[in-house]
């Protein structure tokens, strides 16, 4: 290991460099505790051109130093990139680090089989769907790339987003940046807007902007995309909170009011609650609401 003047580095060429964000806040307490123990690997060139140790050399600037701890190899830009991303391997690489490996790859001229192969060692699907996400990851906007990174997108629900242009996008995040999200609802609110984009055109986001929750979003975009179901739902919402119906019974229609026919549900541990749910039932047939919720099935 030696000392290099940071000068004589090019701090401003990044071709190797796949480490996204750049600034590491932990790393940069570390450096200015305890200095810089893993040295970084430079490329012996004039001037020199940093492989590996983007980061390190980003917190050592910020704090002043002069000269930094080094190794300088003598390689082939190829294999220097393969250096890059395989020493950073060991610490995990977040989906958009693993796009700008992959891209940077192609952009040297890396052959399929041994791109696909860096993919399945980043555990990524040797696919060329795959691929192209991960070129588009790579030159997706910055908001995006912390999104996904900060909410720990899955590759399908990636997918999805990417489907959507750059300003759509930006609303989609605003969207689901205020709100507690999980896979499941992602998935289920980008489908919903994906068909009503293909229905509309166009999304009007303002809309949808102050849903209260990812629940109101949802009920907001499913009248978007088809008001009669929503007001369906909505009836069919208001004649079942007149019916009062105790926690072991409920009454289910078709999803899409489609089928003419409806489920009458009753859970019962003893006798007794079943003799009462019927005379509940009764009840409720007297009051007309079951022939109100037939009627939705014919509308």
């Amino acid at each position: 290991m030696e000392t290099t003047p940071i000068d004589q580095i090019n701090i401003h060429e990044r071709r190797f460099c796949i480490s996204y964000p750049l600034y590491d806040e932990v790393l940069f307490s570390s450096i200015k505790r305890l200095g810089i123990i893993q040295p970084i690997i430079l490329l012996n060139s004039s001037p020199f051109l940093i492989i590996t140790g983007f980061k390190r050399l980003e917190s050592a600037i910020k704090l002043g130093y002069t000269k930094i701890p080094c190794t300088i190899v003598d390689v082939s830009e190829k294999e220097a990139l393969l250096y890059s991303i395989h020493d950073n391997i060991k610490r995990g690489l977040n989906i958009v680090e693993k796009a700008y490996s992959i891209e940077k790859m192609l952009h040297m001229g890396f052959g399929t089989p041994e791109t696909y192969e860096t993919m399945t060692i980043l555990g990524l699907e040797p696919h060329e769907k795959v691929l192209k996400n991960l070129i588009a990851i790579a030159y997706a906007e910055e908001p995006f790339k912390d999104f996904i990174i900060t909410r720990g997108f899955s590759m399908k629900n990636i997918e999805t987003l990417l489907s959507f242009d750059m300003d759509e996008r930006r609303h989609i995040i605003q969207l689901f940046s205020s709100r507690h999200i999980t896979e499941s609802s992602v998935r289920e609110t980008l489908q919903m807007i994906s068909i009503l984009k293909i229905k509309k055109g166009q999304i009007d986001f303002n809309e949808i902007i102050d849903a209260r929750n990812m629940d109101d979003l949802k009920k907001r975009l499913k009248k978007m995309i088809n008001p009669i179901l929503s007001s369906l739902e909505e009836r069919l919402k208001n004649i079942k909170h007149q019916c009062a119906l105790p926690p072991n019974m409920d009454i289910k229609v078709d999803p899409f009011f489609e089928k003419e026919y409806i489920d009458i549900w009753i859970r019962a541990k003893e006798v007794q609650e079943i003799e009462d749910a019927i005379e509940k039932l009764g009840r409720i047939l007297e009051n007309g609401h079951i022939r109100g919720i037939f009627e939705l099935t014919k509308d």
